[in-house]
């Protein structure tokens, strides 16, 4: 960047800028003579992460970016003009850059060291009033867009978990739907081929109470030995007894706890002719209703993920605070962060409080907060962690407390967490912004409060709801 003294300008040439606009010739004397002209040129860098906040900017011509990493990549956050005042204002805490400034064409800007920020407010009190205003304007219209960008991260995460989550039972619906289907029109087949061999009744009611023994009886445990050693004893005898592909029907009725001897017994009762027929009729049927329990346990499984949703995003919402179900909304964030939770093995410990009061609250905004604390919770821990949540009731608060085995949060940095564009991921992996965000709704939306206690190995964030706002 191009640095010249503030006296190339001409008095006129930023008077016409609102934020100098009415300011007597011996203000703005005195601000260029303090001042600097500074020149970016197309495609500069202006600022980065980290950089100082030390001067005051008053864009006189160009337009500026500004960019944020999000996700492996960059995000753009404003794009300013002329006459838009940034940097470091007066009465402003920042004092390091959060993102990066990119003059998209060549930029000129009036800029100004803080140092003289108090000299600059006694001689021109009304600049001052004008710079606060900015400073407000700039904070609010930030904060807007924190939100809207920090909801789309959490509907991301949303999304990808619910996508993890749905893959296994999507899945065994299409496996145990095919095979279903391809069972039906093989038991479709036997019935006229029975018909045709003109089988008694007898014969037809004692292969039924023949399955009916087998389907009763509690599911056999085999070692992997047992089990092929069963499967090799049955499928001998049912290629003996003319079964087609034996090995299939083997494997069922190995399951079943079958052993030779109760198929001995059974073909002893019906005709040799019957006895193919029978044991396919058997071992269909037992494969058709496991099917049919696969499909029914995997459409209530993507029913629960459904309701887990809806508790999450809480889509019946209304604008109004309600009585909020905590350990609901808990439940419903690990059943959608619950593939991160397998991805590291991580060893999941609840210890609710029985029957917790509901405190007045916005549950999709508390299911925000849940959604963050455990994401970033199950980051900081290596495989096979401990993640625990408990719920208490503590001076007329609900108290939520999720704690990690992670690596801890070192001490420098602890009383920075909940500042706007901190992190401690690389550059790209996170924007700062959802500790932000929990700590506005705990304590702004909610009149909460949050704090973190945090060593090597273990770090607990502890949430506390009022159960009457008003009282606090």
């Amino acid at each position: 960047m191009q640095i010249t003294p503030g006296t190339s300008f001409q008095r006129d040439e930023l008077r016409a800028l609102p934020v100098f606009e009415g300011l007597s010739d011996d203000q703005m004397d005195w601000l260029l003579q303090n001042g600097e002209r500074a020149i970016a040129e197309q495609d500069e860098v202006i600022a980065r992460p980290g950089d100082p906040v030390d001067h005051l900017y008053v864009m006189t011509s160009g337009v500026v970016q500004w960019t944020f990493g999000v996700a492996g990549g960059t995000t753009i956050f404003t794009e300013e003009r002329i006459g838009f005042a940034a940097g470091a204002l007066p009465y402003s805490r920042a004092n390091r850059q959060g993102g990066s400034a990119r003059a998209v064409k060549t930029t000129t800007a009036f800029r100004l060291h803080k140092q003289h920020f108090p000299e600059m407010l006694a001689r021109m009190p009304e600049l001052g009033a004008r710079l606060v205003q900015t400073m407000t304007d700039r904070v609010r219209n930030s904060t807007r867009i924190i939100d809207q960008r920090e909801k789309i991260a959490a509907l991301g995460k949303l999304a990808a978990g619910l996508a993890h989550e749905l893959n296994n039972p999507a899945a065994a619906l299409r496996r145990s739907s095919a095979e279903l289907s391809e069972r039906f029109n093989k038991l479709s087949m036997l019935g006229p081929t029975l018909m045709k061999l003109n089988v008694s009744p007898e014969h037809i009611d004692t292969t039924v109470a023949f399955r009916t023994r087998l389907f009763m009886r509690e599911p056999v445990e085999f070692s992997t030995v047992q089990r092929a050693e069963r499967e090799d004893e049955l499928t001998d005898w049912l290629e003996k007894h003319g079964v087609p592909e034996p090995w299939v029907a083997a494997e069922t009725f190995a399951e079943l706890g079958v052993t030779v001897d109760e198929l001995g017994k059974y073909a002893a009762s019906v005709p040799a002719a019957v006895l193919p027929l029978g044991l396919q009729w058997l071992e269909g049927t037992a494969v058709s209703g496991r099917m049919i329990r696969e499909i029914l346990s995997a459409t209530e499984r993507i029913a629960q993920l459904v309701g887990a949703v809806k508790v999450h995003a809480h889509l019946d919402s209304n604008p109004d605070k309600q009585p909020a179900d905590i350990h609901a909304g808990l439940d419903s964030t690990l059943m959608i962060l619950g593939h991160k939770l397998k991805k590291k093995q991580i060893i999941l410990k609840k210890e609710y409080a029985p029957a917790l009061p509901m405190p007045p609250a916005h549950p999709g905004e508390l299911n925000q907060v849940w959604t963050n604390l455990i994401d970033n919770a199950i980051d900081a821990m290596e495989q096979g962690g401990t993640l625990t949540l408990k719920t208490t009731t503590e001076a007329k608060c609900v108290c939520v407390r999720i704690c990690d085995t992670g690596h801890g949060i070192p001490p420098d940095v602890k009383p920075r967490i909940f500042d706007p564009f901190f992190t401690t991921k690389p550059m790209g992996e996170g924007t700062g912004l959802g500790l932000d965000i929990v700590h506005r709704i705990i304590t702004q939306q909610h009149n909460g409060d949050i704090e973190v206690d945090s060593a090597p190995g273990s770090t607990c964030f502890t949430v506390w709801l009022p159960l009457n706002p008003l009282e606090k």
